[in-house]
């Protein structure tokens, strides 16, 4: 769960989080000022304070029954975030943050743990227990990987000469508009950390996933220029990110000067809003509908209609979604639906390329064709009839 609590008409911007009641521990991480924070929370180093005793019982999974999970969390933060500020304050610096992308991908990051001190709020303070690191904000990562799909010529922009716009609209997500430095306005796409999976152990990596399928949609765009890839959101250009030298925990003997100024591709470029995050879904659509009539239904099937051309075109080039057995990928959060326009379309956040030439992977086409249709099935013929039955039933 993530927020955003002001402090001094500071934002902080919770990430994630953790609280154990059986090991009463807990801890907490977020940003201020451009800063990376994460504050643990022990009992064997509280106990007996006053804190102690506000803390302790904030520990259960379950909020109270007049509580929401929302509040639940916001009270926990409030406290932890509360009986640390006089040692944030001294850390983070009064300078203007996070200005270009740069500032985002190499974010100063510290631990800290709160410890019995008389002189302190409840008997506590925030002590620095790691830090300063470099460390990449929302989960940016910078990356060596090579991508299939990489064009030869296309621009490249250095994080550090790109402005973050609008990132006050929402501190929870991570920046997106962005300006070059001749004025241009694009939308970043990031490369992100993998996630492994905690049955399977499965690594996967959608972002990268996502922006080897926009580069391969580019690089179609440049063979066959027709009326489909005007459509969609374009690849202006590639971020691109100078490692720096305390971005390593433990380099080898030699190395810094070494890798300090490697290029690394930090994402994407792209012409307009591509993330469900930042335009109207499917599901959204239909949550705020007033209305179930036949001009509806109509607009419905043409959608339909537009999303089963988006995935003909896009398998033809190797571009699938396909997703688990319980979940597609293809689904009402990933149909967007143009505010201009009103068509429909499959965002890329969720896509996977696979190459032609890959001869192992025609089984992976196969399966991921079926699953696709599958989806768009599910979608249509059975999620949407459902929910605008609940809403003519409301209208009743």
């Amino acid at each position: 769960m993530s927020t955003v609590r002001y402090f001094d008409d500071i934002p902080h911007i919770g990430r994630f989080g953790m609280r154990d009641d059986d090991g009463a521990t807990s801890w907490t991480m977020f940003y201020r000022n451009g800063t990376n924070f994460t504050i643990h929370v022990d009992e064997k180093d509280v106990s007996g304070t006053a804190f102690h005793s506000l803390w302790r019982p904030l520990l259960g999974d379950e909020p109270k029954e007049s509580e929401s999970l929302t509040d639940d969390y916001n009270k926990f933060f409030d406290l932890v975030v509360s009986h640390s500020l006089s040692t944030l304050q001294e850390i983070d610096s009064a300078k203007t943050h996070w200005i270009t992308l740069r500032d985002y991908l190499h974010t100063p990051a510290y631990d800290l743990k709160l410890v019995s001190d008389s002189t302190g709020t409840d008997g506590v303070r925030a002590v620095v227990t790691k830090g300063p690191e470099s460390v990449g904000a929302y989960e940016f990562q910078p990356t060596t990987t090579t991508f299939k799909n990489m064009p030869q010529t296309i621009p490249k922009y250095s994080s550090s000469d790109l402005i973050v716009l609008d990132k006050e609209a929402d501190w929870r997500m991570p920046p997106h508009k962005v300006r070059t430095t001749d004025g241009l306005i694009c939308y970043f796409k990031a490369c992100e950390q993998s996630s492994t999976h905690v049955e399977t152990g499965e690594e996967t990596n959608a972002s990268l996933d996502s922006i080897e399928s926009h580069l391969r949609l580019y690089k179609y765009r440049q063979e066959k220029s027709d009326s489909y890839t005007t459509q969609r959101s374009k690849v202006l250009g590639i971020v691109t990110d100078a490692a720096s030298a305390s971005d390593e925990s433990d380099p080898a003997p030699g190395q810094h000067d070494k890798n300090k100024n490697q290029a690394l591709v930090a994402g994407i470029l792209l012409s307009s809003p591509t993330s469900s995050s930042y335009t109207k879904t499917l599901g959204d659509v239909i949550e705020q509908t007033e209305t179930t009539d036949d001009v509806f239904i109509e607009q419905i099937q043409r959608w339909r209609t537009q999303i089963e051309e988006d995935v003909v075109r896009l398998h033809s080039i190797g571009i699938y979604w396909g997703g688990r057995e319980d979940w597609f990928y293809i689904n009402p959060y990933t149909v967007l639906i143009d505010a201009e326009s009103g068509d429909a379309s499959l965002s890329l956040d969720t896509a996977v390329f696979l190459d032609d030439d890959d001869t192992t992977s025609k089984d992976s086409h196969t399966k991921l064709t079926e699953m696709d249709t599958k989806a768009i099935e599910s979608l249509f013929e059975q999620w949407l009839p459902e929910e605008l039955s609940e809403k003519r039933n409301e209208g009743s």
